[in-house]
């Protein structure tokens, strides 16, 4: 058997394991996914609004905030203006004259970790709330997130479901695709103690760990990631309300999705390789399954991209070459051959595909997007999902040059 068959069949393999895990993990909690632990007592808590040239959304966003209901006197927002040249600052001062809860903290530009971290410093509340400034938490976000804490003391961090706010063009309407599937597979993974990413739009940490912890880590990309891989490290545990919704604003050109996406696996892969000595180590799912599963996937998708430019290469070679027996009558169907790894890999990739199909089709049903049709799953799972293999070329471009720089939305 060829190396290129052993590697290919690796792949489904692989695939089609982490595909039936998902499906079999949802349909066994599919009753309670949408519950919460109701809380008893209500903590304070500091919302810490990292912001940088924001006058576009920054008042909506604290307008979102100022609506979350929770008891009087226990809830505060700190907004950081990150050093901004517009009139973030201005904006939020004119909060201030008539909700003393909001606070600000003008600061030099230092990014979004060191913002958050500043923050960190002055924030009362027994919990902390990192929402982006352009993201907008729903009323009930705290009541649905709290509780957790409450349940379980090893608790360190809750996150929040993710969805789209601008769903106009064809990327931001697959991004709100995406995005219900993420934060679908995210909730599947808390079953499994496994939730290895508290978002930027709306995470809950205890301060006093957060804090105890040294704060963000101000040289990864992905400051989130890696504040969630630090609390797991830690014997921590992290957990995700499924009911609790954010709504984001996402890249609406094709230029800044590259870049966002370009952003979050540079600073993917920085946090593999800061926690990589903690693979198969430890008591808790992180060493056994959060670092092998992020890992594998990477490497995977690397793979993937090489078999596909191989096989675009092969094909169109074979294909431009054999144009003129084409004209002449040759059918190149006649030389076809198909031996047993070749069946076997088609049958796998028959597998692999109906229950990719199958585990969107779980991901989406009951979410309020727009599409989710038999050929809107199509269209992400071939077209858009074909998408990723861009930044993730660029990635490892940058990584070759040494290139970390801050990307963008």
């Amino acid at each position: 058997m060829e190396l290129i068959t052993i590697v290919y069949l690796i792949m489904f393999f692989f695939g089609i394991y982490f595909l039936m895990m998902f499906l079999i993990l949802f349909y066994r909690h599919r009753k309670d996914i949408e519950s919460y632990p109701e809380p008893k007592r209500f903590p304070s808590v500091s919302f810490i609004v990292p912001a940088y040239n924001e006058e576009q959304s920054i008042s909506n966003t604290i307008n979102a905030l100022l609506a979350v209901k929770y008891p009087l006197g226990k809830k505060e927002i700190i907004v950081v203006n990150d050093g901004s040249k517009d009139r973030t600052s201005e904006i939020v001062k004119s909060f201030m004259k008539n909700h003393k809860e909001v606070k600000l903290l003008d600061k030099p530009n230092s990014g979004k970790a060191d913002s958050i971290n500043q923050a960190l410093k002055i924030a009362k509340g027994e919990l902390v709330a990192i929402t982006d400034a352009d993201s907008y938490p729903e009323p009930d976000s705290l009541f649905k997130m709290i509780g957790y804490f409450e349940e379980d003391r090893n608790v360190a961090a809750v996150t929040s479901r993710v969805l789209v706010k601008n769903t106009k063009n064809f990327m931001e309407k697959y991004q709100a695709f995406d995005y219900v599937v993420i934060a679908w597979s995210r909730k599947i993974l808390d079953y499994i103690d496994s939730v290895y990413v508290t978002n930027g739009p709306l995470s809950i940490y205890r301060s006093e760990v957060v804090k105890n912890l040294g704060g963000f880590d101000t040289k990864n990309l992905t400051e989130d990631i890696e504040i969630t891989w630090r609390i797991l490290s830690k014997g921590y545990k992290t957990r995700m309300s499924y009911s609790t919704n954010v709504y984001t604003t996402v890249p609406s050109d094709f230029k800044k999705w590259v870049n966002q996406r370009v952003r979050w696996n540079l600073g993917g892969l920085q946090t593999i390789m800061k926690y990589r000595k903690y693979i198969f180590r430890g008591k808790n799912f992180f060493g056994f399954f959060v670092i092998p599963y992020v890992t594998l996937s990477f490497f995977l998708a690397l793979i993937g991209v090489a078999l596909f430019m191989r096989y675009i290469w092969i094909k169109s070679s074979i294909w431009i070459f054999s144009i003129p027996y084409f004209l002449r009558g040759y059918n190149p169907f006649r030389f076809m051959e198909f031996s047993l790894p070749i069946t076997l890999l088609l049958i796998l990739g028959l597998i692999f595909f109906i229950l990719a199909i199958w585990y969107y089709k779980a991901a989406i049903q009951g979410q309020e997007i727009k599409n989710k049709g038999i050929l809107s799953i199509l269209t992400y799972s071939i077209i858009y999902r074909s998408f990723y293999t861009i930044p993730l070329l660029i990635c490892l471009y940058k990584l070759l040059r040494k290139d970390i720089r801050w990307y963008t939305k």
